[in-house]
């Protein structure tokens, strides 16, 4: 924040001082606050869990992951300039296999479309943000030539973004206030260095049974 400073007792430089300071006004309101402007852009690769998490994280780390052939991404863009935000956008998605050995009870097209999917941000391994996926579509993958055993892929997408002072919410919800015990719908501000943590829910009213199967960290872009 720049000082005003007062004026100088000499009457002959009263008038030289007003003018050098109306020109270092004038020059911070032509260049604007660089504090009012932000722009972010993480991005996170989610991997099985067992293969990528620290012994710190909520993943557990040992012992096989819970489903290896799954797989996940999310975004966080965030822009604010001049202190108006222009954008600011949450979306990604979370893929698994769909096969009678599935480790998450996703054994079928029934299973799929009914699973509750969340992911879960954490930052200094403190919660503070839970997205509820959507069950989106099947993919057959066809672009995997090596994949012959033909298995479809169920896809959960999140995707929720800031729009004329509202949450716009496309596919899926993310609550980010879980003080509270309903559902703040908001657009998570994920940033450099968070955790993202895909989990299966098998009881709403029972947490410890959740599955966490993926898991990656935010990274800027």
């Amino acid at each position: 924040m720049r000082t005003l400073y007062r004026s100088l007792l000499v009457p002959t430089l009263c008038v030289a001082v007003s003018v050098l300071m109306f020109a270092d006004v004038s020059h911070a309101k032509k260049g604007g606050n660089s504090g009012s402007n932000v722009k972010v852009d993480v991005r996170a690769e989610l991997e099985p869990c067992g293969a990528v998490a620290p012994a710190t994280s909520p993943c557990d780390p040992a012992g096989t992951p819970p489903e290896t052939d799954a797989k996940g991404k999310m975004k966080h863009q965030k822009e604010i300039r001049k202190g108006v935000l222009k954008k600011d956008e949450f979306k990604g998605n979370v893929k698994m296999r769909v096969h009678p050995a599935s480790a998450l009870g996703i054994v079928d097209e029934a299973s799929a479309e009914n699973a509750d999917i969340r992911l879960i941000l954490s930052r200094n391994s403190t919660d503070f943000a839970e997205c509820f996926l959507q069950f989106d579509e099947f993919d057959d993958d066809e672009e995997d030539e090596e994949d012959e055993d033909e298995e479809i892929q169920a896809v959960f997408k999140i995707h929720v973004r800031m729009k004329k002072g509202a949450v716009k919410v496309t596919k899926g919800v993310c609550d980010v206030d879980l003080g509270t015990a309903s559902i703040q719908s908001g657009v998570p501000d994920a940033q450099d260095g968070d955790l993202a943590t895909a989990t299966l829910v098998r009881n709403p009213a029972d947490r410890t049974q959740d599955i966490d199967f993926l898991q990656g960290t935010f990274e800027l872009h």
